[in-house]
């Protein structure tokens, strides 16, 4: 089959298209739907199809070369175009909580840490929303409040996450082929978006740069193979957005299953290790305070459905088509499909798992796509990290070769 022959290049085609439903169709009129339903395919298919990709094991020193010099040098070269362009951003929208206040709260936080006020940083703001009470865990939040000691505009952080996150797309060394420069412009058109288009808010507005470069950490530690590097993403994905949280007891059964008895203690105590380095400071509350606030993401939901009508119907995600009326139908089938989907499909895969370790990859990718298509608030911003995940994976497969597939 035509799949399993080319697996490399339909994960590459996949992203692409991922990456243009998440930009550019966004833009073609009466098109939200079937778009809806472009980026939810594409994210299952390189799901389906990367289990078929060479596991060819990767060294670490391998990886430093002429090639990936060369790429740092184009970086550099364009990283004045984005500061402008960025700056543009920035300077035509001051931060104001009444249009998002993720910032502004995370900014407030920030100063209250660099006070020596610790116990103080989760406590109510009281000049934002009369008293919003900080819920971000923190490895979101810390980043930005390197702005409070070196003054600079907090969302520096975010353009600095995602340059990072597209370091790491490049990170794995390519062979010059069609695939290879389709896999650039793709970079390019994610890159371009961001930058220029008026509505996705992620450098305006957003903390989600952030989010990207953990997340992006966390697939290239499992390419690598490395139990103390995936260990830390993974506690800095589980203390930022946890979106991938349905994934974990797949993960634990998979190396069970597999017998890496030694992999998955390495990788759990030090998941462990920044778990409890970043939450003891702070107390347990606020980690606690996520598994009870489901309730607030219906009501939440519920207002935007009221108030914003358009970030479900001009936007990506499934919510569009449960409307107004099964808001609370769409999040109890977000909480159960993103535990119990990724390990119905670990079931069905268990008699490959030996043979095929991607099944690990894939399963990832499927908890993620589940989880962004099926939140209750649909805002795009938000859907850049699984975007930035399948530039991820499709990178690595380029790697690990063309036409190669597990045994």
């Amino acid at each position: 089959m035509f799949t399993l022959r080319y697996p490399a290049t339909i994960v590459v085609l996949l992203a692409c298209l991922q990456v243009l439903s998440a930009t550019y169709f966004l833009d073609i009129p009466s098109f939200y739907a079937i778009d809806s339903f472009i980026f939810l395919l594409s994210g299952l298919g390189i799901a389906v199809v990367v289990i078929n990709i060479s596991s060819r094991s990767v060294e670490v020193k391998h990886l430093v070369n002429t090639q990936l010099l060369l790429k740092i040098v184009i970086v550099a070269l364009l990283l004045p175009v984005s500061y402008e362009l960025a700056r543009h951003i920035m300077d035509a929208t001051p931060l104001d909580y009444h249009d998002a206040d993720m910032l502004p709260i995370m900014r407030t936080m920030g100063q209250r840490f660099w006070s020596g006020q610790w116990h103080e940083v989760y406590q109510p703001i009281p000049e934002i929303w009369n008293g919003i009470k900080p819920i971000y865990l923190p490895a979101l939040w810390l980043p930005f409040s390197l702005s409070i000691i070196f003054h600079f505009d907090i969302r520096w952080i975010t353009v600095c996450g995602i340059w990072l996150s597209m370091l790491l797309c490049l990170l794995p060394k390519w062979k010059l082929k069609w695939t290879s420069i389709l896999l650039v412009l793709a970079l390019i058109t994610l890159l371009a978006w961001l930058h220029t288009d008026d509505d996705n808010s992620v450098i305006e507005l957003s903390e989600e740069g952030v989010v990207f470069f953990y997340y992006a950490l966390l697939i290239t530690a499992i390419f690598l193979h490395h139990p103390w590097l995936l260990g830390v993403s993974i506690g800095l994905c589980l203390l930022s957005r946890y979106s991938f949280i349905g994934w974990i007891p797949f993960a634990i059964l998979f190396f069970l299953i597999r017998k890496e008895y030694r992999f998955l203690i390495k990788t759990g105590l030090t998941a462990l290790t920044v778990v409890l380095v970043l939450v003891l400071p702070f107390g347990v509350n606020p980690l606690l305070d996520h598994l009870h606030i489901h309730s607030e993401y219906i009501s939440h939901a519920t207002r935007v459905w009221h108030d914003n009508p358009e970030f479900y119907y001009e936007d990506l995600g499934m919510a569009k088509f449960f409307g107004p009326d099964h808001v609370q139908l769409l999040h109890y089938i977000l909480e159960a499909g993103t535990f119990v989907l990724p390990l119905v499909f670990l079931f069905c895969l268990r008699k490959r798992i030996s043979t095929h370790p991607n099944i690990l990859l894939a399963g990832l990718q499927l908890s993620l796509t589940f989880f962004y298509n099926f939140l209750d608030v649909t805002y795009l911003y938000l859907y850049y990290t699984p975007v930035v995940v399948s530039l991820v994976i499709a990178s690595w497969t380029l790697y690990r070769g063309q036409g190669q597939v597990s045994a």
